[in-house]
């Protein structure tokens, strides 16, 4: 893709946030996302099939925390400490979006519904996060990438979907920062890392 068709694409992208912002998801169009964007909706129609498309990658380009993370760790940007600090750091991250974590249980919730577009790029999605936090987990807690960070990597994902919803239903049975602290305690204290060792080793 062209540098030209790059910075199409994140003037559409940009422009639904603000199109979403102002009217709404369902009354967001492809014809108000392609004026904000200033451009022809053909042109539109040339980068995004569909506005659930456009909808996704708005989600997608901010809930790629965990590749970044794993990008910078492989290219030698973080060591080992900074990677679990980069761990803490995307957790908070995430749970800060409202209006991403809104849209993205939107689109969950229309590809449950049959929308097969969604439900492909969810289905990938999901394996990539899995993937990555598997290997982040492995690396923090100097533990072979096996099935058993696999499944922690896969509780992780659950409990941070949970943990949006519950958060957008203002249900806070458990206070963020509470759990926060504890998440933050499990990545810097060597004895909590060591207990999730045993059991990432199957132990």
């Amino acid at each position: 893709m062209s540098d030209a068709q790059l910075d199409i694409r994140e003037k559409i992208i940009d422009s639904a946030l603000k199109a979403i912002a102002e009217h709404g998801v369902s009354n967001t169009t492809l014809q108000i996302i392609a004026e904000g964007a200033g451009i022809s909706k053909g042109s539109l129609y040339y980068h995004f099939k569909t506005k659930d498309s456009i909808l996704y990658s708005v989600v997608d380009e901010d809930f790629r925390i965990s590749r970044r993370i794993m990008q910078k760790y492989r290219a030698g940007e973080l060591n080992k400490q900074q990677l679990r600090e980069a761990i803490i750091s995307g957790f908070k991250e995430r749970l800060e979006k409202k209006n991403k974590n809104r849209l993205h249980l939107y689109l969950a919730y229309e590809a449950m519904l049959g929308n097969k577009e969604l439900m492909v790029s969810y289905k990938a999605k999901y394996a990539d996060w899995v993937n990555d936090i598997s290997e982040g987990f492995s690396i923090a807690f100097d533990v072979e990438n096996s099935a058993w960070t696999r499944l922690l990597a896969f509780f992780f994902i659950c409990t941070m979907d949970g943990w949006c919803m519950q958060e957008l239903l203002e249900a806070d049975a458990v206070p963020k920062k509470d759990a926060i602290k504890i998440m933050e305690t499990i990545f810097s204290k060597k004895e909590k890392r060591n207990i999730l060792k045993l059991l990432m080793n199957g132990k």
